[in-house]
């Protein structure tokens, strides 16, 4: 919450602990694109152009096989930034470690 007071919004990624608000904005869009999709059908997802890249969740389901809470069981207090995130998914699932550097890199991460 002090991120946003201080910066407005969002923000952007160049703020301090910006990493901390991107990742569970990105949680927080992906999220509700899925229950908004489920709920009135068609594709409801947004925040394509945020700098927090919801779309990496996305990708992550529909390419690597991780569910949901798979991914979310990553989200644990002390990932601060998309490279912490992306690094404990890699440590969890090292199987599908090409796959989650690709969907984080493909949204520049």
């Amino acid at each position: 919450i002090n991120y946003i007071i201080t910066y407005g919004s969002y923000g952007d990624a160049t703020k301090k602990n910006a990493g901390i608000c991107g990742v569970g904005e990105m949680w927080g869009y992906y999220v509700g694109g899925l229950l908004a999709t489920e709920q009135y059908g068609g594709d409801r997802f947004t925040g394509r152009d945020y700098w927090f890249r919801p779309f990496i969740l996305r990708r992550l389901v529909d390419n690597t096989g991780l569910t949901q809470k798979q991914i979310f069981d990553c989200l644990t207090s002390d990932i601060r930034s998309h490279e912490q995130f992306k690094n404990r998914l890699i440590s969890r699932y090292g199987n599908k470690r090409e796959q989650i550097e690709e969907a984080f890199s493909v949204w520049g991460f």
